[in-house]
């Protein structure tokens, strides 16, 4: 979520409010509904104080009905929210138009939208990459500075062997056509380069590029899908990079879906007019949400096989990668770890083993469009210290920044923008917390004939439960909490609601967040949370715990049964 809707006014989930999947059925809309009516009506209440916070809870949850319940209504309502339903927030609307008209019709907008914003926006990127050589460190050739006792103090030379810097505008014409501009300056040469990319159809787009300087490079290439799991590329390019005479090179390459997230390809390509600088590759490549493989073998002038092997870590936000080639003129490993330290910044640093280059640190940081890359050359052969320091140093540097630094600053971040959404919604979460208190006081009764019912039948009893911050909460767990914990402000006691949502013996809650389900409200807006949740079943103690979002059934006879040690 980014900072601008971060520090939007909360609206009601109507969804939430009937405690409801955004996939109810017209029946199960009107069963929700009439069963809050029988706690929040008005009508059922005689203490005057009773009825007030009756009628306010009581017009809450008609309205939630009225929208859902309407077809047209709640199509607006899924596509755009509450802002949707005001008058002058959806003019396009004709009462006239069916559900699905109308959700493609404001799909149409958005794609309207979209293109007036493609039309406004340029994409710039920037690369600045600074060769260092660092190899007299590891091998050191000058002495310097020697004292008078013809001892020496050694002073390792490291110099930027070379500088590059390249820039590249996208700039979307329509949403079929791109152009992009791009320029390339270094400390021996630079270029000028420009290509322009159309979508032919869904299936395929054909792309043209030109560059300049340094030579000249003429080249095309198209994309098909030729059938639903097979695709195939063919580029083609003219270049003269000393000679003064065009070279045509060429490429050919077809592949295929091999399973639901496993790719094949084979590709033939090389100098149009000269066979033995021509080569043949086969790669195949696995992509999962945990791991991504890739396996790649090479016949021709320079035969050699290498493989990738990638390890996600979907939430630390991290990277693993391992790389080895095996060639018959050079051999490569290479391995490395990337991390994304916050929304627009990305750090990297890999280690590359080379035959041929030596032992080579790779430090990398993205900031935003801009990447900047520290290619630090250690030495010219393949010798253990450099390899040793290549990959703890930075390991080590990680952790002493991490902790020192970055931490303390990401930190202080959340903790702004969590101010700055509790500000924005003060008012709102006043008037909140105010509407679920006077709705567990509603409650009172209907919770007491459940839980009558429900213990006849040796059901469904919710003991107690607890919703607020996620850390002090698994921390104190319930068998820690006591009566004391009820006067934490990002701690609430939600017993009483969750017992009336029970039904037959079984409480449901659904894919969104709880702080809008009836008797709740948001205790520490901002802040990660959970749902904790002591019931009894069947004479049997039970214990689960779910974060805000997460979908819960219960009883779990089998899964959520708490284990009580047996004495010896």
């Amino acid at each position: 979520m980014d900072s601008d809707s971060k520090t939007d006014i909360l609206e009601d989930d109507y969804y939430s409010v009937l405690n409801l999947p955004k996939s109810a059925s017209p029946e199960e809309i009107t069963f929700a509904y009439r069963r809050l009516s029988k706690i929040y009506h008005p009508d059922k209440h005689v203490d005057e104080k009773k009825k007030k916070d009756a009628e306010i809870l009581f017009n809450k949850t008609q309205k939630a009905y009225e929208v859902l319940k309407d077809p047209h209504q709640r199509a607006i309502y899924d596509c755009v929210g509450v802002k949707g339903l005001k008058t002058e927030g959806w003019e396009i609307v004709h009462r006239t138009k069916t559900p699905q008209e109308i959700r493609e019709e404001y799909e149409a907008l958005a794609r309207d939208r979209e293109e007036r914003m493609l039309r406004l926006r340029t994409n710039a990127r920037g690369v600045f990459t600074a060769q260092i050589d660092a190899t007299d460190i590891f091998e050191p050739n000058q002495y310097l500075d020697y004292d008078e006792d013809d001892s020496y103090i050694y002073i390792p030379n490291i110099e930027v062997s070379s500088m590059s810097m390249s820039m590249s505008t996208e700039a979307p014409i329509t949403l079929r056509d791109t152009i992009v501009l791009s320029g390339n300056l270094s400390s021996r040469s630079g270029s000028v380069s420009s290509s322009y990319k159309r979508l032919l159809s869904t299936n395929g787009w054909v792309k043209y590029d030109l560059t300049a300087g340094n030579g000249l490079h003429v080249g095309a290439k198209i994309f098909k899908m030729i059938t639903k799991t097979v695709f195939g590329t063919i580029e083609g390019s003219l270049n003269d990079l000393t000679s003064g005479s065009l070279r045509p090179v060429g490429r050919i390459l077809l592949g295929t879906s091999l399973g639901a997230r496993t790719t094949g390809c084979i590709s033939l390509g090389g100098r149009v007019s000269s066979f033995k600088h021509t080569s043949l590759s086969t790669e195949i490549e696995h992509n999962t949400e945990r791991s991504y493989c890739m396996c790649k073998l090479e016949i021709g002038l320079a035969p050699a096989i290498s493989m990738l092997y990638t390890w996600k870590f979907i939430e630390q936000d991290l990277l693993l990668r391992i790389y080895a080639k095996a060639g018959a003129l050079n051999s490569r490993l290479e391995y490395g770890v990337e991390k994304k330290v916050s929304k627009l910044n990305t750090f990297a640093a890999t280690v590359q083993i080379d035959t041929i280059n030596g032992v080579t640190l790779k430090i990398k940081f993205i900031r935003a469009s801009h990447t900047y890359i520290f290619p630090i050359l250690l030495s010219h052969d393949v010798i253990t210290p450099p390899i040793f320091y290549a990959t703890f140093v930075p390991i080590v540097s990680w952790f002493v920044a991490k902790n020192v630094i970055l931490d303390p600053i990401m930190k202080d971040y959340k903790n702004r923008e969590i101010n700055k959404q509790r500000e924005v919604n003060k008012k709102r979460m006043v008037e909140l917390r105010q509407e679920a208190l006077a709705a567990i006081n509603l409650m009172m009764a209907t919770m007491e004939r459940i839980v009558r019912e429900e213990t006849i039948k040796s059901g469904l009893i919710i003991v107690f439960a607890k919703y607020g911050n996620a850390d002090l909460i698994n921390q104190s767990g319930l068998s820690s909490f006591d009566e004391s914990d009820t006067l934490q402000p990002n701690i609430i006691d939600v017993t009483v609601p969750l017992q009336c949502l029970v039904k037959d013996s079984q409480l449901i809650l659904h894919t969104t967040t709880k702080c809008q389900l009836p008797g709740f409200y948001d205790p520490c807006i901002g802040e990660d949370k959970v749902l904790t949740i002591q019931y009894t079943y069947r004479d049997q103690n039970y214990e689960v715990t779910i974060n805000d979002n997460e979908p819960l059934r219960i009883p779990r006879p089998h899964s959520h049964l708490v284990r009580t040690s047996t004495p010896s």
